[in-house]
């Protein structure tokens, strides 16, 4: 019983929800019109105290125009070589001075859609922006680009649900060069960026190599370099002369052999990283041969110190033979 009256109160509270829908029309689609709902006047940009002046190549004042954003205050004004174009604007938060975050002054070209030149506004101490442009920074950004580029004004906040772009006018630029070739499209918009942004290829240039003297005088310091090596074996060899009765024999006269043999590949080692051979190659050879000659020379030591020992043993049986 319990079970069918838990049943009829849910069907009662449904048949309640479907009527109350019913009786309100604009619940549905609500959050569309919310979407589409003009943003707050205190969250709008603006733009106030707007002027644009044009400067000629020694730097007087050739023109001043005021007026509000999307007023052609500019119309294909011509700019020479050495002139610039400078906007003075006081930006607004609804009806607020305000500092935005992005300030821009766009210059488009008409004739290659998706190219243009920028320059960054910049505050004012008494909280003016101002944004200027001229024909070698036009020049840096486009290259020797001609013809006429509208001018726009781009301020952007996140405080502000959207941004703001008003034009200004055109300038008009100089054609360059008959021959001269077509500007390369440095500085983009954003819609007319490639989809894969591939970065170029670096192609590098290393540093010529010094000039190195001829070859007989590189010869030469190697042989002054190695001249007093030289002397030292002329005169073990011919003053004093080689002794070679002192060298043991036996087992300890072969490990003898062997480590003299591990210094003489040593020094072949030294010879071949000079001339042939890095340091990631010589390393491990190196330690090798050293452990090599360490292993040899140890035996070759004990083995004289067993041969001493045993020539002393043999004096002492001799001594007590005679006594």
């Amino acid at each position: 019983m319990s079970k069918h009256a838990l049943l009829i109160c849910l069907g009662l509270l449904l048949c309640a929800a479907q009527a109350q829908d019913a009786a309100d029309p604009e619940v549905e689609g609500s959050s569309e019109r919310v979407a589409e709902s003009p943003p707050k006047e205190s969250s709008v940009l603006g733009v106030d105290s707007l002027s644009v002046t044009v400067y000629a190549s020694d730097g007087k004042r050739a023109s001043t125009k005021q007026g509000q954003l999307g007023d052609a205050l500019l119309q294909a004004t011509a700019l020479h070589a050495g002139q610039s174009v400078e906007v003075t604007f006081q930006p607004l938060l609804g009806s607020t001075p305000s500092k935005p975050q992005q300030a821009m002054l766009m210059a488009a070209s008409k004739s290659h859609p998706g190219l243009a030149a920028y320059a960054v506004a910049k505050a004012r101490k008494d909280g003016s922006h101002v944004a200027s442009l001229s024909t070698a920074t036009i020049e840096k950004q486009l290259g020797s680009l001609g013809g006429e580029l509208d001018l726009s004004l781009l301020l952007g906040d996140p405080a502000a649900a959207l941004g703001l772009s008003g034009s200004l006018g055109s300038v008009l630029l100089p054609e360059a060069s008959t021959g001269a070739a077509a500007p390369k499209p440095k500085l983009l918009t954003a819609a007319h960026q490639p989809v894969n942004n591939l970065k170029p290829d670096i192609a590098h240039i290393f540093r010529s190599p010094d000039k190195r003297p001829p070859a007989v005088v590189s010869l030469a310091f190697t042989g002054l370099a190695m001249a007093p090596l030289a002397l030292l074996v002329v005169y073990l060899g011919g003053v004093l002369g080689l002794n070679l009765q002192g060298f043991p024999s036996g087992a300890a006269g072969l490990w003898a052999l062997l480590f003299h043999g591990g210094i003489a590949a040593m020094l072949g080692l030294y010879l071949l990283f000079w001339l042939r051979l890095n340091l990631a190659q010589t390393l491990p050879l190196a330690l090798g041969l050293a452990c090599f000659m360490a292993l040899s020379g140890f035996k070759a030591l004990g083995a004289l110190s067993a041969a001493r020992v045993a020539e002393a043993k043999q004096a002492a049986v001799m001594v007590k033979k005679v006594n």
